[in-house]
């Protein structure tokens, strides 16, 4: 793929070394490299997840329309050939939370504000439908194309059995939804934090109106498996006046077979 990139993006990384990133679990490639004393990342993606919210192109929309909005990367350079779809954009200043909890550093309010400042972003003019609704139709493309993440772990739904099992269950209990801003995937790996303290966010392709427990679910489900089930429960405690375990299961569950 990289021997034949759209001119836009070639022209920009001219004779610069691209790196890939091994980091996250989407099917799409990043790769990064430097110009000078500045970091840049190229993030791809093949032609059957164009349709889906893996598409760059999606992604970079929604960067642009959160610019002023929220801190998230700068899109730099577009681009779309026959080999899919190609952005590069400026790196973030700061490290991951997740090094902060490799180093046993609290994160805690970290992540309630970085939850605070995502469900702030008004949605009276967002055009992004990140909805539980698309969210299924974009599984079962995946389903069908056979693109679905083939490491799911069904044992805690031990009712659930198979993916389909699984698609059923998500469709047959979709519940209303109390609709904000949501980043779609807000993780330890999606959140920067800088020298000052303020929060940077990166991998926004699911960036759109969506539930509120969407994020919450996330955001408890990385707590309770990398910092301990108490911090986890302390998150949950302070993010919202109750708890809906049920919304929070089913944002779990949607997210296995991606």
């Amino acid at each position: 793929m990289l021997l034949n990139l759209p001119q836009p993006i070639a022209r920009f990384i001219g004779d610069a070394l691209l790196l890939a990133d091994e980091i996250g679990e989407s099917p799409c490639d990043v790769y990064h490299f430097n110009r000078g004393n500045e970091r840049f990342f190229l993030k791809t993606c093949t032609p059957q997840f164009i349709p889906t919210t893996y598409s760059v192109q999606r992604e970079a929309q929604v960067l642009q329309w959160l610019d002023g909005r929220l801190s998230v990367p700068e899109v730099v350079a577009l681009g779309e050939s026959g080999n899919g779809e190609f952005m590069i954009t400026r790196a973030v200043a700061g490290e991951p939370l997740r090094r902060r909890i490799e180093q046993k550093l609290p994160v805690l309010e970290l992540f309630r504000e970085a939850l605070q400042q995502v469900q702030a972003v008004p949605i009276a003019d967002c055009p992004f439908d990140s909805s539980a609704a698309l969210r299924l139709r974009e599984l079962e493309y995946l389903m069908a194309q056979g693109l679905c993440a083939d490491d799911f772990d069904l044992q805690p739904w031990p009712n659930l059995h198979t993916p389909k099992d699984l698609l059923a269950h998500l469709q047959a209990t979709v519940a209303l939804e109390d609709r904000v801003f949501s980043h779609g995937d807000l993780g330890d790996s999606n959140v920067f934090v800088d020298a000052r303290e303020q929060l940077h966010f990166i991998d926004l392709g699911r960036g759109g109106i969506a539930d509120r427990w969407l994020d919450i679910a996330f955001v408890h489900r990385n707590l309770r498996e990398d910092v301990s089930a108490p911090v986890a429960a302390e998150f949950l405690a302070g993010a919202s006046a109750f708890d809906n375990p049920a919304k929070r299961e089913f944002f779990e569950q949607l997210d296995e077979l991606f």
